[in-house]
């Protein structure tokens, strides 16, 4: 209920409760219990409440242990993905630190300086930005592909799926229309991308975790092991 009153200049009563579907005495509850919860809730049931959008510059309620676990997963990531998104996961982990309380900050802080990613992982380039926005809009890109395995150069016409990470690679898994079936490309080996601007729309038994979920042959044939 914060997030939405904090979305909107002023609320009435009876709209939170058609919004989330409770009574007029609920609405009444939940609003005192954001009060006593430090929240700084404005206005009353007659003209309408808001919260203004400064409000959640307050602490997060996260622990020491799941601050530290957003941390190391953070440096991983970051460590694998191109620059772009690398930035961007540097501009969110910082927001997320600047919410945290000042115990729980000091004790990220302490952890950061005692990560470290060796060059191996940092050479395994991940996903671009590219790659992520065709995933998200479901669209079919054209690309020159390198085969690691093969040497062999190709160019076709790919409707990503998913991506995979093992370890010392990133894979963009994708239907090949080449091949009339599921393909994994190594992300470092895609030597050029170029949205066609076709839609990729859902094919029966190749979604994304039906590929992944297929027997240990496909996995051998995508990734190689």
């Amino acid at each position: 209920m914060a997030l939405f009153l904090g979305a909107r200049r002023r609320v009435l009563a009876r709209d939170l409760a058609d919004r989330f579907e409770i009574s007029l005495r609920t609405v009444y509850r939940d609003v005192r219990a954001l009060v006593e919860a430090g929240f700084p809730v404005e206005g009353n049931a007659g003209d309408g409440y808001r919260v203004p959008q400064e409000s959640y510059l307050r602490p997060l309620a996260l622990t020491g242990q799941e601050a530290e676990a957003l941390t190391i997963a953070a440096h991983a990531l970051g460590a694998a993905v191109a620059a772009p998104l690398r930035e961007a996961l540097t501009r969110a982990t910082t927001k997320l630190e600047a919410a945290l309380d000042p115990a729980t900050r000091r004790r990220v802080r302490a952890l950061e300086d005692r990560i470290v990613i060796p060059d191996y992982a940092r050479r395994a380039s991940g996903p671009t930005t590219e790659i992520v926005d065709a995933l998200n809009a479901r669209v079919v890109a054209h690309i020159a592909y390198h085969d690691p395995a093969t040497g062999r150069r190709t160019a076709r016409d790919i409707e990503p799926l998913g991506l995979v990470c093992t370890g010392d690679a990133w894979w963009l898994v994708a239907y090949c229309r080449l091949r009339g079936d599921a393909r994994a490309f190594r992300v470092d080996q895609i030597t050029s991308w170029r949205r066609t601007g076709a839609r990729a729309e859902p094919r029966a038994g190749l979604s994304f975790a039906e590929v992944i979920a297929r027997d240990h042959e496909l996995g051998r044939r995508l990734f190689g092991y």
